[in-house]
């Protein structure tokens, strides 16, 4: 099973999606995805406890704009 959601395909010379995985304590990883979430083109987070209980592990896409000089 795989917890990440799905990336955004995208076509050659375009923006492309990045997958993320972001670990840390519960409430910084909430408030970094977010941020992300608010700065930039973001698929929704799935979040999963960390494995030995101390934090959580949180996974989503970002979109990366293309390279404006290509």
């Amino acid at each position: 099973m795989n917890p990440k959601p799905p990336a955004v395909p995208a076509a050659p010379g375009r923006a492309q999606p990045v997958d993320v995985r972001l670990i840390g304590d519960d409430q910084a990883v909430r408030t970094l995805v977010t941020a992300l979430q608010q700065a930039a083109a973001c698929g929704p987070a799935t979040y999963k406890p960390m494995r030995d209980g101390t934090g959580t592990r949180a996974y989503l896409s970002v979109i990366v704009p293309a390279d404006p000089a290509r």
